[in-house]
C-alpha cells in the first residue's frame, strides 16, 4: 500500500478512508523530541507508525538531528533497529 505522509509544524500526517494516523514532534535545537504516535483501530495492522516513524527519521537525518524517543512506540521502534543508534539522543541531547 502506497502512504503518503505529510509534513506539517510539529507533525507527520497520514489520511486514510476519512481518518488520521499521526506522530507527533518538537523540535528543541538539535534534537526532535517524537512525543507521541496515533493510529485510530480502524487503521492498525497496516504499518501505519512505522511508516509516520520512518518519515521522523528520514527528517531527523536530513536536518542533522538526534531523536529522543520519547513516545513508547518510537523507542521500541528504535531499540529494534541498532543502526539507527547514532541517532538517538538521551534526555540531555
Amino acid at each position: 500500500m502506497a502512504l503518503e505522509v505529510e509534513h506539517q509544524p510539529g507533525r507527520f500526517v497520514v489520511r486514510i478512508e476519512g481518518v488520521e494516523a499521526y506522530l507527533l514532534y518538537e523540535r528543541r535545537g538539535a534534537v526532535l523530541d517524537v512525543q507521541h504516535t496515533y493510529t485510530p483501530p480502524s487503521l492498525r495492522g497496516r504499518d501505519i507508525a512505522a511508516r509516520l516513524t520512518e518519515a521522523a527519521v528520514t527528517f531527523a537525518r536530513a536536518e542533522g538531528l538526534r531523536i529522543l524517543p520519547t513516545c513508547s512506540y518510537t523507542r521500541r521502534y528504535l531499540e529494534r533497529r541498532p543502526e539507527l543508534g547514532a541517532l538517538v539522543a538521551n534526555e540531555r541531547g
